[in-house]
């Protein structure tokens, strides 16, 4: 036999029946139901206000209050919900964006609810998802001067005119100011270069320069030379550097940054109808991400207000290996296998450098070898074997 569960309202109708109509006493008939006295008299007291519609009246009631005169005004939610619309962004950006956008107008500050309440707006109109769960803690680093590391990277392809284009972005470390988010029609280190060449025009030269593995000659056994790509920063004095191989945690600022570029970019306005439509489209976001984007790092604070050009400009042109080494030293040139041979031996330079000429610097139990300024091996004399390439 199935139960039968029956509505709160009749249970609650019973009750009032058993006191008024039965004449039982409220002590014990509370008890027979398994409340309190007070909820009783409670259900009484409604039970004896309607006596037309009593089971009306003892139905369960929403505990929404009537008036809520701290609810945000409905101007403020509208301003809050008319941001996110136009720059996908969340609650915290929207409320500092909200605040500067006021002073830059030479308005009064706005009354603005918290930032939890923000979300809580997007939230309810259905522009966020819920929360997800917090994310784990991550160790982080950054530079205390603009232009002391640039980030450099390129993005996943974008689909545009049925033709792939992958944005190659450089961004400055301490500031996050982007100074370029240019879409290639392949990624290859010339046109990485090519990108990276006006920006050094327009912001000067940075001290250091961080990009993955693409860019190097890393990833066989054999030990790293010079690539083209790092070769040209070093002819210019910049240091350059690489992330551990598949580990984009090193590039994590440019890695985020492209993930704001989706979200707020690339699936939201971009047109994608030509290559120019898209090139006009990702200068107005980067414009916007300068310039007006609130950064939670930067104390909700745009790069823009951070960031300031370079002292060391760019040279028309780069200067020649050669000009770097003391005279009397002992020069090799690089073979076109990416070799040089002194003593006998076969040392290993990287094919970036075909036709360049490398210093060689013998020290007590090791060689040095020199492209420009930077020392980029050191071989013990322990290592060194005749007929091998090293």
């Amino acid at each position: 036999m199935p139960w039968k569960v029956q509505p709160m309202s009749e249970l609650r109708l019973a009750l009032c029946h058993a006191v008024r109509s039965a004449g039982r006493s409220i002590t014990d008939t509370a008890a027979d139901f398994g409340v309190s006295r007070k909820t009783a008299y409670k259900w009484l007291h409604c039970f004896d206000a309607a006596p037309s519609s009593p089971l009306l009246a003892l139905a369960d009631r929403s505990r929404k209050p009537a008036c809520s005169p701290r609810q945000t005004a409905p101007a403020v939610e509208q301003a809050v919900l008319a941001v996110r619309d136009r720059h996908h962004w969340g609650p915290r950006k929207i409320h500092a964006f909200l605040r500067q956008d006021a002073q830059r107008q030479g308005q009064p500050p706005p009354t603005l609810p918290s930032v939890r309440t923000l979300a809580n707006i997007l939230r309810r109109n259905s522009r966020v998802a819920a929360p997800a769960l917090p994310p784990l803690p991550t160790q982080r680093f950054e530079r205390q001067q603009p232009n002391d590391l640039w980030q450099v990277d390129f993005k996943g392809p974008v689909e545009v005119a049925r033709r792939k284009l992958m944005p190659f972005s450089i961004l400055d470390d301490c500031s996050r100011y982007l100074l370029a988010f240019e879409p290639c029609s392949d990624v290859t280190m010339r046109s990485a270069w090519a990108v990276l060449w006006n920006a050094f025009a327009d912001a000067g030269l940075p001290e250091q320069l961080l990009c993955d593995n693409a860019f190097s000659t890393m990833g066989t056994s054999r030990p790293a030379g010079i690539s083209w790509f790092d070769a040209q920063l070093i002819r210019l004095g910049i240091r350059p550097s690489h992330g551990r191989a598949y580990h984009p945690q090193t590039q994590g600022k440019v890695e985020r940054m492209h993930g704001s570029s989706v979200r707020e970019l690339i699936n939201f306005d971009a047109r994608r109808d030509s290559p120019e439509h898209f090139r006009q489209d990702c200068n107005r976001w980067r414009n916007t991400y300068n310039h007006i984007r609130p950064h939670e790092a930067l104390g909700d604070e745009p790069p823009a207000s951070r960031w300031t050009p370079s002292s060391r400009r760019r040279p028309q042109a780069l200067a020649d290996a050669g000009s770097f080494y003391p005279a009397a030293s002992t020069l090799r040139a690089v073979h076109a296998s990416g070799t040089i041979s002194f003593g006998g031996y076969r040392i290993l330079c990287g094919k970036g450098i075909i036709g360049e000429r490398v210093r060689i610097e013998e020290r007590y139990n090791e060689l040095a070898i020199f492209y420009c300024w930077k020392e980029f091996r050191t071989i013990s004399h322990d290592q060194l074997i005749k007929g091998k390439t090293l």
